[in-house]
């Protein structure tokens, strides 16, 4: 014989001594160590999605990286590129919560010329490695590069214009196999 959930359920639902017997059983299990440990995963998932919506350095990265998925990683004034994104929330995973303006030159900064340059001042080199095409990231600092030849309109891009430039390893760049 078939049981009937649903008529079960109503029999129940109408059962007010059941109700509250339900009611204890279950409060029982909500200690109030329980409790304040979901109220501060609550608060730091809140603070990691709101910093990361406005650019700003995380306080507790780990849990940005727990409860921020990379696309949400953003700037007020717009998106990231999704290579950028993802260079932020591995560096967050690793516990270094830089905000987005680590990655990005002063505005009024132009970009240096690419490591290799004839044009490049005698600057420490950074460790770059391919993360995606068109972009590097620095093994030692996690600064995030991209290279100029990969993204010809770089210059257009408002985020872009802000990266150290660097070549790839595709167009003859010194970079390190990662």
């Amino acid at each position: 014989m078939a049981i009937d959930r649903a008529e079960r359920c109503r029999q129940w639902n109408a059962d007010q001594q059941h109700q509250r017997r339900a009611g204890q059983s279950r409060a029982k299990q909500f200690t109030s160590a329980s409790q304040a440990a979901a109220g501060a995963c609550s608060w730091l998932a809140f603070m990691a999605r709101f910093r990361a919506a406005t650019g700003s350095p995380q306080h507790f990265p780990h849990a940005a990286a727990r409860y921020v998925p990379p696309e949400q990683i953003r700037t007020l004034t717009g998106t990231l590129p999704a290579p950028l994104q993802q260079i932020i929330h591995t560096v967050w995973s690793h516990g270094v919560g830089w905000g987005v303006d680590h990655w990005l030159l002063p505005p009024d900064m132009p970009p240096a010329p690419p490591d290799g340059s004839l044009f490049a001042a005698d600057q420490e080199p950074h460790e770059w490695s391919d993360f995606a095409p068109g972009w590097l990231v620095c093994q030692t600092c996690w600064l995030a590069g991209i290279c100029p030849t990969c993204q010809p309109d770089w210059w257009e891009d408002a985020i872009l214009a802000r990266l150290p430039q660097s070549l790839c390893g595709a167009h003859g760049g010194r970079v390190i196999d990662g």
